[in-house]
């Protein structure tokens, strides 16, 4: 994890601890650039940058950031990961994603979660800062850029536009779809959903149904196509 220091001579915020933020991105140079600008603008008293999904988790477990920052490359493996460690710590904790590069289901799996800000790294740093102020402030965020493809809606939450097959997907069939279509076994992904190996098959039946794939082999290929999963 690394912390990147505050620009000299530019005015640092008055916020107080708790207006932390860290950047997730596999490519260091990346997020460590984001956290320079956004520590030369002054709005947050401290910005970090992790890596991987662990080193988020951990420091959302640790740290209890104001906002917690997702690149593109994380996304899949990061979101449900973090919405649920959120729903455990209860905190105030927001998610903000840059959405540029998502495919329209792996947007849909991002609005199909807790999130406050689905931000476009076309909008420059300084629109960036302020979308991410008024995400602490507990507004949530939805850049002009990406209004084609979402939707903010009225109680706060997000949608994707695309109408597709993942559409008709329950968040558990989310959750079993992920992980077999990267090589789980029926009695792993029964352990690590705490659900039955019954169930878990039920859940594999009704999602190979609703998306046309005819076996493991078939989804796999499916969700490589589609972006949820690198090969």
């Amino acid at each position: 994890m690394q912390e990147v220091p505050s620009v000299p001579g530019k005015p640092q915020g008055n916020t107080d601890s708790s207006a932390a933020l860290v950047i997730a991105d596999p490519s260091r140079l990346n997020a460590e650039s984001v956290a320079w600008c956004l520590n030369a603008y002054g709005v947050f008293q401290s910005v970090k940058t992790v890596d991987s999904v662990s080193g988020l988790l951990n420091f959302i477990r640790t740290q209890r950031p104001a906002i917690v920052v997702i690149s593109e490359a994380l996304v899949v493996d990061s979101i449900r990961e973090v919405s649920s460690e959120l729903a455990v710590q209860l905190r105030e904790t927001r998610v903000a994603v840059f959405a540029d590069q998502l495919t329209d289901r792996q947007l849909d799996l991002v609005t199909n979660n807790s999130i406050s800000g689905l931000l476009s790294r076309q909008e420059g740093m300084p629109v960036t800062c302020d979308q991410l102020t008024r995400i602490a402030a507990g507004s949530p965020v939805l850049s002009p850029m990406l209004e084609n493809r979402a939707v903010l809606k009225p109680d706060g939450s997000f949608e994707c536009r695309g109408s597709d097959q993942l559409k008709k997907l329950t968040p558990r069939q989310w959750d079993v779809l992920l992980r077999i279509a990267v090589g789980r076994r029926v009695p792993e992904v029964a352990n690590e959903l705490q659900i039955s190996k019954k169930a878990v098959e039920s859940h594999k039946h009704r999602i190979m149904q609703r998306l046309g794939t005819s076996d493991r082999v078939d989804l796999c290929r499916w969700a490589i196509r589609e972006g949820l999963i690198t090969a």
